[in-house]
């Protein structure tokens, strides 16, 4: 019989382990994902923005070069 209830002491333990991985890989999930997106998307348009500019330079220095 003690063998018994010291495998049941042990299930609950990784019952509960895995219990608290699952709350830990939703917190990440739900929170850290957002806020990574969040700074990618502002890099994304900052990146967008200094790719106009010098676009914008180029044709510039063309139209300056033509005239």
């Amino acid at each position: 019989m003690p063998d018994i209830s010291k495998y049941d002491l042990e299930i609950q333990e990784l019952k509960g382990e895995v219990k608290l991985l699952g709350e830990r890989i939703a917190t990440i999930k739900d929170n850290h994902l957002k806020h990574i997106e969040e700074k990618i998307n502002s890099i994304t348009k900052v990146m967008y923005t200094i790719g106009f500019m010098v676009f914008g330079q180029l044709l510039w220095v063309i139209t300056r070069t033509l005239m």
